[in-house]
């Protein structure tokens, strides 16, 4: 965890991250990937199981010696945070299903045994922090697939969610923002098409954007930034050397006019937080082609391949592999209750630990506001009672009024949000759970609430579900310590059978994609402060009371989660913030606001890059 003080410059390693490496705790460096993983493919004049590893760093390349269990090539390639998977593809004799497992932290390759249901070839992945997405390939011709699989990062199974690819193709690229999957272009057993699919990750529905790839193109690859997608290269009906741009946000696709030195298809990419690298591709080339993020322009490195090679496949991962997509850099408080209602917002920045007051406000002096995000806006709603919703734009910290509000006027309700939608629950009197899709800023009733009124209490999400936790019943003095989850993909509401250890309102969650925590507040009568702490366990919904707790009580206060730690901030009476390191647990002062009433009865976004 970042701590005040000198820890990471552009230009220079500091004492604090040599001591990380030292002491193997890779997890601290707020970086990409450390190693590009090529596999497989097709050197001539025969198929080959070689997996070569690209340091970042340095960009040096080498065999770590370990490799797949049997030679294919034209396969797919697949990520998690700890592991990187090689999906199917072509053997000396036939199409295959086989997915093989690569283990970031020792590079032991194996193959775990679950399989694809249909042995194909020539298709694409996509991939969130909890699952993987194979889609499309062939087995023939004439069998081409439109067959999207799911590869459950957590236990490794495979499924088919029951949304498919609209069209049935072959030799497609695939890349991935932080809420959606896009496979682009292809062949379909008779034409080379541009079209470009989604499926939403949220609720794992597909659909065409129509906004498609600027010519038809097959045989290409994808790499990404936090904001684009690059597919480089292919096929059209040529080799090609045009790297075609999807923006995540706006969806729009475009030729940024720097393209690869060389035209060639059926090459494999990588990225670091910093570049994406296309290496190989036919005809049969050892070429590793560098494309700046910052610049979009492309460069040849110099250190390529040690054999050529195409059909390959692709991931990126390590031993201090963290997914660049995502990483937090500040904290956005805004609304409190002191001496008189006001609309002052604090920004926390995570990499310091340092706050500042900041221009921004919100629609009124207000708190009991209840606040959700996405990587470019946060949206304040509600307050005091308010059905207004404010759109604050993490681009430039300025805050305007949505495009819609509440159904109607609500305060201190728990709040949820997956990758593209944003849920407003509860509030006094209240089991309504408004849904807010951050796309178009529409705002609507799915229809599915929670089983009882509650307020006051505490959010928290991962990519697949979200939780509410304890709270207040109105008007009944009542304090809960029952959990109810969303299923983001049903919008299903239910009980994972596990509760917090105690009954709190007023209380907060911070968390990490492993765990979350739920701390401080109180409950009546008779009145008893909190400062406990539970761990909920994502992949199995179990609750426990967390290695340590609050080192004094804390209620209406904030709650805010960067990548490394969380952090329980200010609160009635109480100005100190108390960071909750997600490694191991311990709880360490931190800067505070600098007065007591400085934020309490907040709300709270956190910026993603």
């Amino acid at each position: 965890m970042a701590v005040v003080g000198d820890v990471f410059g552009l230009n220079s390693i500091y004492d604090k991250q040599v001591e990380n490496v030292d002491n193997n705790n890779f997890e601290s460096w707020p970086e990409g990937a450390t190693y590009g993983y090529y596999g497989g493919g097709l050197p001539p004049p025969t198929k080959n199981n070689v997996i070569s590893r690209l340091d970042f760093s340095n960009e040096t390349v080498s065999n770590p010696g370990n490799n797949l269990p049997t030679v294919r090539s034209s396969l797919a390639a697949v990520s998690s945070s700890s592991y990187g998977y090689f999906v199917g593809g072509v053997d000396p004799l036939a199409q295959i299903n086989t997915i093989t497992r690569l283990d970031f932290s020792n590079e032991v390759v194996s193959d775990p045994g679950n399989n694809l249901t249909t042995e194909k070839s020539e298709l694409a992945a996509t991939s969130i922090s909890s699952y993987g997405y194979i889609g499309g390939g062939r087995n023939g011709p004439p069998s081409y697939y439109s067959t999207v699989d799911r590869l459950d990062f957590s236990n490794e199974t495979l499924s088919n969610p029951g949304n498919n690819l609209t069209t049935a193709r072959s030799n497609l690229a695939a890349v991935s923002s932080s809420s959606y999957g896009y496979y682009a272009g292809g062949y379909n057993g008779t034409n080379t098409i541009s079209t470009i699919t989604r499926l939403d990750f949220s609720n794992e529905t597909v659909s065409d954007p129509g906004k498609n790839l600027p010519t038809i193109t097959s045989r290409s690859t994808a790499t990404s930034s936090n904001s684009y997608g690059y597919f480089g290269g292919g096929w059209i009906p040529s080799p090609t050397n045009l790297i075609r741009k999807i923006d995540f946000f706006s969806e729009t696709v475009s030729e940024p006019g720097n393209n690869l030195p060389t035209a060639r298809d059926s090459l494999a990419a990588t990225s670091s937080s910093s570049y994406g690298y296309y290496a190989g591709g036919y005809s049969y080339t050892n070429l590793i082609q560098r494309l700046d993020f910052s610049s979009e322009t492309v460069s040849e490195p110099g250190k390529n391949l040690l054999t050529p090679n195409s059909y390959a496949a692709a991931v990126s991962g390590g031993k201090s592999f963290y997914r660049a997509k995502g990483f937090k850099t500040y904290g956005y408080l805004n609304g409190r209750y002191g001496s008189t209602l006001n609309s002052d917002m604090y920004r926390y920045d995570f990499s310091t630990e340092s706050s500042s007051s900041i221009p921004a406000k919100v629609h009124t002096p207000s708190a009991y506001l209840a606040a959700v995000s996405n990587n470019f806006y946060g949206y304040y709603a509600g307050g005091n009672p308010s059905n207004v919703i404010t759109r604050f734009d993490f681009s430039n910290e300025t805050a305007n009024n949505s495009q819609n509000n509440l159904p109607t006027s609500n305060n201190t309700m728990g709040n949820l949000f997956s990758n593209s939608y944003g849920y407003f629950a509860g509030g006094p009197n209240n089991c309504t759970i408004v849904r807010l899709e951050f796309s178009s800023e529409t705002v609507s009733l799915p229809g599915k609430n929670l089983s009882e009124n509650r307020y006051r209490g505490a959010s928290i999400s991962n990519n697949s579900y979200g939780y509410f936790g304890g709270g207040y019943v109105f008007p009944s003095p009542s304090y809960y310590c029952s959990i109810r989850r969303l299923d983001f993909s049903t919008e299903t509401i239910n009980a994972p059978g596990n509760d917090m250890t105690f009954s709190s309102g007023w209380i907060k969650a911070v968390g990490n994609n492993s765990y979350g925590y739920f701390g401080g507040g109180y409950n009546s009568p008779p009145l008893l402060y909190r400062c406990n702490i539970c761990r909920l366990d994502f992949s199995n919904d179990t609750v426990s009371d967390s290695a340590n707790n609050l080192p004094s009580i804390k209620y209406r206060h904030g709650g805010l989660s960067s990548n490394y730690g969380g952090y329980f901030t200010a609160g009635t009476n109480y100005c100190t913030i108390f960071r909750l390191n997600f490694s191991d647990e311990t709880l360490t002062s931190v800067p505070d606001f600098g007065s007591p009433s400085a934020l309490n009865t907040i709300a709270e976004v956190v910026n993603s890059n």
